[in-house]
């Protein structure tokens, strides 16, 4: 089994042991000092950052007595949050906001979105390297547009595989009727969504329209990704997508209101069925499908 996020469990990571500290009553530079370690080393494990020491979880572990559970619970996430998958290595290449959502999706239960875009998960690669193509300046010198097409493709690969994540997504009308590249290459990509979730039911996709009246007018004000993952703790999280980063929640609360949100855009959006019947219609006004019968 892919083992959960390391990026997410890095986080519980880092909570927990913050969550220890504070239930024994000491400050980082005491417990840093206790188990020999600096105060640095504490606060980059505490925030989650890349490599979590070992030896110095497991120092804290000795050093306040923690129980076996705990201790196996912790020590899990802490060999986790090392594993090293396959989008470090190419993170210059594919860009290091896709690499974080191939991190995001590593060892995902389930996936749900909302996005004005096409999602970058079910994107072609003609579709793909005409939007990464369309802005170089958001990318820095070591950016390869041909490995970020390639990143995404193995990205939909790993969605569409056995044991892959059940995947929803809510796409704003906005995407469809607004061309995000030529008119002949967004029609392929239309028909090619419309093919996915013929061929694989744990992909899912629904219009919201937009004169769509939404539950209390919710307005969703960015596109945002949902995880939901396995491991002991059942740990969720939320990719915010900005202009200039990605924002991620890991916080039960933060979360719950991305989770809510995405029930009112549910109700209110098209059924599977309508959904591709409008992706059909759309694809063929936009460049009729010379093959197919009349």
């Amino acid at each position: 089994m892919t083992r959960p996020s390391p990026y997410v469990r890095r986080r519980w990571l880092g909570c927990e042991i913050r969550r220890l500290r504070e239930e024994h009553g000491m400050q980082g530079d005491r417990l840093a000092g206790a188990v020999g370690f600096s105060r640095q080393q504490l606060s980059a494990l505490e925030n989650g950052h890349l490599g979590p020491d070992i030896d110095l979880v497991s120092g804290i572990c000795d050093y306040l007595a923690v129980g076996a559970k705990r201790r196996t619970a912790i020590m899990d996430a802490a060999a986790d949050g090392w594993a090293r998958g396959w989008w470090m290595e190419h993170a210059d290449q594919m860009g290091a906001r896709q690499a974080t959502y191939a991190d995001l999706e590593s060892g995902a239960k389930a996936i749900t979105e909302y996005t004005m875009l096409v999602p970058g998960l079910l994107q072609t690669a003609e579709f793909s390297n005409a939007r990464l193509r369309s802005d170089p300046g958001r990318h820095n010198d070591k950016f390869d547009p041909d490995a970020a097409v390639a990143a995404r493709a193995h990205r939909q690969k790993l969605l569409l595989a056995v044991g892959g994540p059940e995947y929803e997504v809510i796409i704003d009308e906005v995407a469809i009727r607004r061309c995000a590249a030529d008119p002949t290459i967004v029609a392929d990509q239309f028909r090619h969504i419309v093919s996915l979730c013929e061929k694989h039911r744990s992909v899912t996709v629904r219009i919201l329209s937009m004169n769509a009246t939404i539950t209390d007018h919710s307005s969703p004000k960015s596109a945002y990704s949902i995880y939901r993952y396995g491991d002991p703790q059942r740990s969720r999280a939320v990719a915010v997508d900005t202009l200039t980063r990605d924002l991620v929640f890991t916080d039960l609360y933060e979360v719950d209101q991305y989770v809510s949100l995405q029930g009112r855009l549910k109700s209110k959006a098209l059924s599977r069925e309508s959904s591709m019947r409008l992706l059909r219609e759309t694809a063929e006004h936009l460049s009729p499908n010379k093959g197919a019968p009349s």
